[in-house]
């Protein structure tokens, strides 16, 4: 019971921390805004962005973990979907490394040390945004298997897995193929909307599962 707890306490908490982490960050994040502006909105505001920076991590850790801890519980040599299950956890434990790397890079921008000894804030922000590109790849593609794994095993609910699955396809859709046209980026922005809301969702399904064991 505690194991399920904590994975589905994860996979709540993450999006809900990411939401606060959205209004709070200092950078901005309206499309006019080019990504030179944000970054100095960043570098401007280091104190309220270094603990944004590190709310971003933590809830997208939260989230990435909490998705490998929920697949690896649906692994089993008679459960049905368990290679698929087996490889989302890998999927979710890369997209954790990705993300532990880029708060690394976005860390150190505001290490002061760093300034002071030449090192561009900027480029490693850039360089951390263009790493971070990565999470969204790798999450779709263990969201998309993982939403499988549920509904082959009708384990939690299969309106959720199959919802999961759905929106790691479009996710990972709109994040792989360099298709440049509105209809297509809006693929991977509805991928991306409702890539957060089904991480709540199994979430509360995994917490009310270890509630009846």
């Amino acid at each position: 019971m505690g194991s399920k707890m904590l994975t589905g306490s994860m996979l709540v908490f993450g999006p809900i921390l990411a939401i606060i982490m959205l209004f709070l960050e200092p950078g901005g994040t309206t499309e006019e805004e080019n990504f030179s502006v944000i970054a100095q909105n960043l570098l401007d505001n280091s104190t309220l962005g270094g603990i944004t920076t590190v709310g971003w991590i933590v809830a997208v850790l939260a989230m990435t973990v909490g998705t490998a801890y929920l697949a690896r519980s649906m692994q089993g040599q008679q459960k049905l979907g368990s290679d698929l299950a087996g490889l989302a956890v890998v999927l979710s434990f890369l997209a954790a490394g990705v993300v532990a790397v880029t708060g690394g890079l976005d860390m150190s921008a505001f290490d002061t040390g760093m300034a002071e000894q030449g090192a561009d804030a900027s480029i490693a922000l850039a360089i951390g945004e263009a790493i971070f590109r990565g999470v969204f790849m790798l999450t779709g593609a263990a969201s998309l298997l993982l939403g499988i794994a549920i509904v082959r095993q009708k384990n939690l609910n299969q309106i959720a897995g199959g919802f999961t699955a759905l929106f790691g396809a479009l996710l990972l859709i709109g994040w792989v193929l360099p298709i440049e046209n509105e209809a297509f980026s809006m693929v991977g922005f509805i991928g991306f909307l409702g890539w957060p809301i089904m991480t709540v969702v199994l979430g509360i399904l995994t917490i009310l599962q270890a509630r009846s064991d």
